[in-house]
């Protein structure tokens, strides 16, 4: 998963937490590169990749 314009990998995550959904818990791990967000979906199925809001 090539974040910023494939610049990160995201490999030196960061757990922040989980949350409950109904088919379990999504895991929460902030990227300590490029600070955006991944979210894993409990079976692991799917990844969500949020980025870190831009300052200026």
């Amino acid at each position: 998963m090539g974040g910023d314009g494939g610049s990160c990998y995201h490999e030196d995550l960061e757990w922040l937490g989980s949350q409950r959904s109904d088919e379990g818990e999504n895991r929460y791990y902030r990227c300590k590169r490029c600070l955006g967000v991944i979210v894993i979906t409990p079976k692991g199925e799917k990844v969500y990749y949020i980025p870190a809001r831009k300052e200026g």
